[in-house]
């Protein structure tokens, strides 16, 4: 590691280099030069094919974000002045390091309030930015009937002991088929705009201060082209919860209805004005759909031997699947509920 820490333009001498493992996907450190710190990542290829095109990305989304004086990741560049450093075959990045804290589940209605802000203004921020200057890194990331198409195919070539292990969680999915459809179908006519998302808005890639106020969104690997229901259905998939996706013991797992509330509202006094009816209108349903789709995701991932996903044992992604796909039904068997919640603050605009 000291051969790509020497490429990066560090202030100083690293004096100690720390693993932080709360990301599921890249290797991050946190390195200390003196009384500064930095972040240094060796990025997942498998999952970022294309490290040069997810770096330009980055590159134009937070000089977007610097050029409203808002705070964002500042990358550093290596001596040669470039995004990246490639080492036998790896791509390292480098980012300045932001004094924050996260937190991987919340207990505290007052940080739902800064997340849905956070969010909010983040689309508000980029409602003008063209999402056609940004690269497509990872193509179909929130396409649910590619996902739903991919998970049969890999059925195709699952062992017969994985099949009957996961009957239960494969025909729930299964019958999921149409439900996958509805928001890409809307998509394509047009009814639901594409716009600039960053499509992983969980609350783990939101930086708080130490007063619990939102700094800003990071983890901007997958900002691309995406609806904005994606968005605000994934972070309510890790805001509104009992318990994180890590989770083994489903009786602890729930929704929370009055958290959605808080989200909502708090979003909508930011943003309300930039969402068109259809979207409004589909908002409950995405939420149903974002817990199936990660819930599908993790399972294929468990049946493709854990490649994607990081994992600490070889069933960790199907117990994150069965915590997901609990949720899901608990949306669909709650969504007029939900859609009365919604229904009240929407009369109020």
């Amino acid at each position: 590691m000291q051969k790509i820490i020497k490429e990066f333009e560090f202030n100083g001498a690293v004096v100690e280099i720390m693993e932080n493992s709360l990301g599921l996907i890249n290797n991050t450190y946190v390195l200390r030069s003196g009384s500064e710190k930095f972040i240094l990542q060796k990025i997942n290829t498998y999952v970022f094919n294309n490290p040069i095109q997810l770096m330009e990305n980055i590159y134009l989304i937070t000089n977007h974000i610097n050029n409203l004086n808002k705070i964002s990741l500042e990358i550093i560049k290596n001596k040669q002045g470039s995004l990246l450093v490639e080492s036998d075959g790896d791509f390292w990045r480098a980012f300045k390091f932001i004094k924050s804290q996260v937190f991987l589940k919340i207990d505290d209605s007052s940080l739902i309030i800064e997340c849905a802000k956070c969010l909010a203004n983040f689309h508000k921020d980029f409602s003008v930015f063209p999402f056609k200057k940004l690269h497509t890194v990872i193509p179909n990331f929130h396409n649910t009937p590619v996902i739903f198409d991919r998970f049969k195919e890999m059925l195709l070539h699952t062992s017969e002991s994985n099949k009957i292990e996961c009957v239960s969680q494969i025909n729930y999915v299964l019958s999921k088929e149409n439900d996958c459809k509805i928001i890409h179908n809307l998509i394509l006519k047009k009814e639901i705009p594409l716009r600039v998302c960053h499509n992983d808005p969980k609350i783990s890639n939101i930086l708080f201060d130490s007063k619990k106020k939102a700094i800003c969104l990071i983890d901007l690997d997958t900002v691309m082209s995406g609806t904005i229901l994606s968005d605000i259905s994934d972070a309510i998939r890790t805001c509104c919860v009992s318990q994180s996706e890590e989770e083994i013991d489903l009786e602890k797992v729930f929704f929370k209805f009055d958290y959605f509330e808080i989200f909502i509202k708090s979003y909508l006094k930011v943003n309300y004005d930039n969402l068109n009816k259809i979207e409004l209108s589909n908002l409950v349903f995405s939420v149903e759909l974002i817990f199936l789709e990660q819930g599908i995701r993790f399972l294929s991932d468990y049946f493709n031997g854990n490649k994607y996903f990081k994992v600490n044992h070889q069933k960790h992604n199907l117990l994150r699947a069965n915590n997901q796909l609990k949720l899901s039904k608990e949306i669909r068997n709650n969504k007029s509920k939900l859609q009365k919640i919604l229904d009240n603050i929407i009369h109020n605009f």
